[in-house]
């Protein structure tokens, strides 16, 4: 059988407050998502049903034929009929698969199935999904000897009534999961918070996958020392960027603190800072450092966040994560509980990757299959914007990592591969090392490193009281 698809595209999404399909989801338009979604499930030609006046001209859809609706106000029928009429001279033709552009979250899998459905079935001119925690029968596909009743649909239900009224032409296809629409500003932040998650398990279930050894009890114990900064420095952009940003009377919480890179040399312009970090590791290398430079208004709270309901949440004027929050599965609980400690800004600093993303080039050799990236600068931006926020983005450059020996560059390397010493993987990492290690100066590294842009973002908490912070960007030489 050969499916077409139509992309229902042309809704003014009032109630998002205009503009709605162009709306981003990793970076992608809602409407990108749903036609991607179309192109992977094979489903060819892909008609997209467009609103008037060229909203969509600059988006990259790739091989799509574009139908402009010149009276989307008509409702959603006007558009599949639009949709339908589109492919009428396309004989070879047995199908169509009619797809919400305002439903990103929609599967290749399920698309599929549905196709698999129609060909087993070829006396249902309609096939639908039922999805099990919803029970939506979106997208739909309909047989060609069924278009020519868009001629009687009104309104905003499309072949729903048709399905409803002749439930003996469907066939139903029970699927996993959901697929929700985006009519809202809410709709939005709670697809943006499942792609957060879906990113971090999938990042986490390839580790499981692939690993050779276990985590060890607290991770960051064996590598702390690497984590250790003068907090006396005066060669970190970043540092400043956050120094322009304190006030001399303020408390600032550090949430992820590790060994006390920022929370340190800030504890000595401010008035104090509460340390939250988990790693009894970190924690001890903090006040280890605390202690050989007099610095005595830290306070550590040894629990991760949000904290549990037995330890009181303190209330800070500045809550700060620093590279926190691209693993973190239950983001939105995460930065709602960050807000919720906050009087007067909220700062995370977060790259476009995140920094363990140096092994990444290992990967394909050691492990045969690429990393998968876990959500970073441009998804936390899109769910700040979504929970109804405005963050103003600063961009500082961090220098890149170096290591004082070999031996520690790869026992670095090594634990970001979860790799055994002196297995086949560990030959294979090794073998590549030597091609892209590089030995300086100023330490180990690997070859081509350049300055990271690092975003500092700010942003007001619900209920601040002032605007968020802004700083000039910043670089290093």
């Amino acid at each position: 059988m050969t499916i077409a698809a139509v992309v229902l595209a042309a809704g003014a999404g009032s109630r998002f407050g205009g503009r709605k399909l162009l709306a981003t989801i990793h970076g992608r338009s809602l409407v990108g998502h749903v036609v991607d979604a179309a192109r992977a499930a094979g489903l060819d030609p892909i008609v997209v049903v467009e609103p008037p006046g060229g909203a969509f001209d600059a988006l990259d859809l790739g091989e799509v034929r574009r139908v402009v609706n010149p009276s989307p106000s008509e409702g959603l029928a006007s558009s599949v009929r639009l949709g339908l009429l589109a492919l009428e001279h396309e004989t070879g033709v047995d199908a169509a698969v009619i797809l919400a552009g305002d439903q990103p979250l929609v599967r290749p899998e399920v698309i599929r199935s549905l196709v698999t459905a129609a060909a087993s079935h070829p006396d249902s001119p309609f096939v639908v999904p039922r999805y099990a925690d919803d029970g939506a029968p979106n997208p739909i596909l309909a047989g060609r000897s069924m278009w020519r009743l868009a001629d009687e649909l009104a309104g905003d239900r499309g072949f729903g009534p048709v399905l409803a009224e002749h439930p003996h032409l469907v066939v139903s296809v029970a699927v996993e999961g959901a697929n929700p629409d985006v009519d809202t500003g809410a709709d939005l932040a709670a697809v943006l918070e499942w792609a957060w998650g879906d990113r971090v398990r999938a990042n986490r279930d390839q580790v499981d996958r692939v690993r050779e050894v276990p985590d060890p009890a607290d991770f960051y114990a064996p590598v702390s020392q690497l984590f250790r900064a003068d907090p006396t420095r005066t060669d970190d952009p970043v540092l400043d960027v956050l120094r322009g940003i304190a006030q001399a009377d303020d408390v600032w919480l550090d949430i992820g603190a590790g060994a006390g890179r920022f929370a340190l040399p800030l504890a000595q312009i401010v008035r104090e800072v509460i340390a939250v970090e988990p790693s009894d590791g970190m924690r001890a290398a903090l006040e280890a450092i605390a202690a050989e430079h007099g610095i005595a208004n830290v306070r550590t709270i040894g629990a991760r966040w949000p904290l549990p309901p037995t330890v009181v949440s303190p209330v800070a004027d500045v809550s700060l994560i620093a590279h926190v929050g691209y693993d973190i599965e239950a983001i939105v609980p995460f930065i709602a509980a960050m807000e919720t400690a906050t009087r007067r800004v909220c700062v995370a600093l977060m790259m476009e990757r995140q920094p363990s993303s140096i092994a990444d080039v290992f990967w394909p050799p050691v492990h045969g299959e690429s990393r998968v990236s876990l959500p970073a600068l441009p998804e936390l931006l899109e769910l700040i914007r979504a929970r109804g926020g405005e963050p103003a983005v600063t961009t500082a450059l961090r220098t890149p990592r170096r290591f004082a020996t070999r031996d520690e560059l790869e026992g670095y390397l090594r634990g970001q591969l979860w790799i055994a010493p002196g297995g086949e993987k560990d030959a294979r990492f090794r073998e590549s090392l030597a091609a892209l290690v590089d030995d300086r100066p100023d330490g180990f590294g690997l070859v081509g490193q350049q300055p990271l842009p690092v975003g500092v973002v700010t942003w007001r908490p619900p209920g601040g009281n002032q605007p968020a912070a802004s700083a000039a960007t910043s670089s290093s030489a």
